[in-house]
């Protein structure tokens, strides 16, 4: 999701401190002890990224860390409020080097920072996103006027590709294969090592979502945002042959299936979270919440439960088993995956920085 392609939020900012355990629930005024802390916001949050311990959020111009009690490690302005608004979804945390890292791509340039104490490693301004970046296997990929792969180690070029086609996706990849949709309804299959395609699938003019790659098999949400209506698609990663087709809700832009053992989880922009089988697509079940609007899921590995955000203020812990819901906390507004680290799960929301405790 991008604030100045697909959507505008107006208020603005940066974060405050943390609250302590048994916080006040920002929406109702009750307190509510699954609450551990909050970071209360004046600005919206749009990307967040746990690693060992920590947690890299995004904002409209501003990266942060914080450590695992709330409190702030650092902050970089990334650009002048002034001039632009443009970062969102694009922050991911990889290791390349042996330097753990933040990459946050945005504004005409994508930039690499210390996770530990958030100084620049490096900059590279001639390639530009205002979509999720993904990193695997030491090399980051952009999506932005084609595909690019960059070195994580020192954001030099590794090779760009698919100039020509129409908006494309953020890419799923693994360390052999990198697989990006377009707004026209193509997934390409890249070969990871230099761009090379390997194949392309036509899936019908559908908008393409994000798409995972997992096990031999792409999983790629579509959407029809008119009708608003859409399919959950699974690919073959060797031809890009289809293996199975279901009708969904419109899926919420730019998002991922969560993959777990034997499920595929979407998040809907219709406001309802699917599980489906992972071999026949067949539905296992569906939970909705109570407006428009339900974010891409997070699990744990090997967790029971998937946590979503809402756009009718609350987060939901969901279990795979059945779809029933286990809790929900009021947090605002959320149109952010939040992120699960340990036994917290992390929201954001137009309200704050949350962190939930998930049992």
């Amino acid at each position: 999701m991008e604030y100045t392609r697909r959507r505008l939020l107006t208020t603005v900012g940066g974060l405050g401190t943390a609250s302590v355990a048994g916080c006040l629930d920002r929406v109702t005024g009750r307190r509510h002890e699954r609450i551990d802390w909050y970071v209360q916001t004046e600005g919206t949050i749009g990307a967040l990224a746990p690693a060992d311990g920590t947690l890299t959020v995004l904002t409209m111009w501003r990266a942060l860390s914080f450590r695992a009690d709330g409190t702030e490690r650092w902050r970089v302005l990334l650009d002048d409020p002034g001039d632009t608004v443009c970062y969102d979804s694009g922050l991911a945390v990889g290791d390349a080097g042996g330097t753990d890292r933040a990459y946050v791509a945005g504004c005409g340039r994508v930039q690499a920072f210390r996770v530990d104490d958030g100084s620049v490693l490096w900059e590279t301004p001639d390639v530009a996103s205002l979509e999720s970046i993904t990193t695997v296997d030491g090399r980051l990929y952009v999506s932005g006027g084609g595909l690019t792969a960059l070195d994580g180690a020192d954001g030099t070029v590794r090779w760009t590709a698919l100039d020509d086609a129409d908006g494309l996706t953020p890419p799923g990849a693994t360390a052999e294969t990198v697989v990006v949709g377009s707004d026209a309804g193509t997934v390409y299959a890249l070969d990871a090592a230099d761009g090379t395609e390997r194949w392309r699938n036509d899936l019908g003019g559908h908008r393409i979502q994000t798409p995972t790659l997992v096990d031999g098999t792409v999983y790629v949400a579509t959407s029809v945002p008119e009708d608003d209506r859409g399919e959950l698609v699974a690919l073959d990663a060797a031809d890009g042959r289809e293996r199975w087709r279901i009708d969904t809700g419109q899926a919420l832009a730019d998002s991922r299936p969560v993959v777990t053992d034997d499920t595929v989880l979407l998040g809907t922009a219709s406001g309802s979270l699917h599980a489906h089988r992972r071999d026949t697509g067949t539905q296992r079940w569906r939970f909705d919440a109570d407006d428009w609007l339900v974010t891409q899921p997070a699990v744990a590995p090997g967790g029971g439960t998937a946590y979503v955000g809402s756009n009718d203020g609350n987060c939901y812990a969901v279990s795979l088993a059945d779809g029933e819901q286990r809790w929900s906390v009021a947090v605002g507004y959320s149109s952010v995956t939040p992120a699960v680290d340990g036994d917290r799960v992390f929201v954001g929301s137009h309200d704050g920085l949350f962190a939930l405790s998930r049992d």
